[in-house]
């Protein structure tokens, strides 16, 4: 699987293998994501799945109750160009016990795939593709 972004008419599309899937800006808050937005959601949606992952595989419903994830990514070394901080706010189903919200939490952090590339120390490799 590969996502591809491509200047066309000066917008940033981006796209799966399913096709166009959203614009990218320049910046916050505009038509289209930003990266640091697109960096958010990404985290933001993998938590939301593998909650919703666990929580169908214990067999409790959930789809008639609330649950949202909100992240932001913060810069907290002013020296360092990378975000050093994410903060991951979850909503969950108020019909869930204390203790199985603290279990849920601890099996997102262990289970969540950008999560943990995000703490890791991953390697990126920047290559030119030449067309034939």
């Amino acid at each position: 699987m590969t996502t591809r972004i491509q200047l066309m008419n000066g917008q940033n599309e981006i796209y799966n293998e399913a096709g166009l899937q959203l614009i990218g800006s320049n910046g916050s808050n505009q038509i289209g994501l930003s990266p640091k937005e697109l960096l958010e959601s990404a985290l933001g949606l993998c938590v939301s799945l593998s909650l919703q992952q666990t929580l169908e595989t214990d067999g409790i419903e959930y789809e008639r109750f609330p649950l949202s994830v909100e992240v932001t990514a913060s810069k907290t070394d002013r020296e360092l160009n990378a975000f050093t901080s994410f903060t991951v706010l979850v909503t969950l189903p108020p019909i869930i016990e204390p203790d199985y919200k603290q279990k849920l939490i601890t099996i997102v952090e262990q289970t969540c795939v950008i999560s943990n590339s995000l703490k890791s120390e991953a390697t990126i490799e920047t290559v030119e593709y030449h067309l034939s």
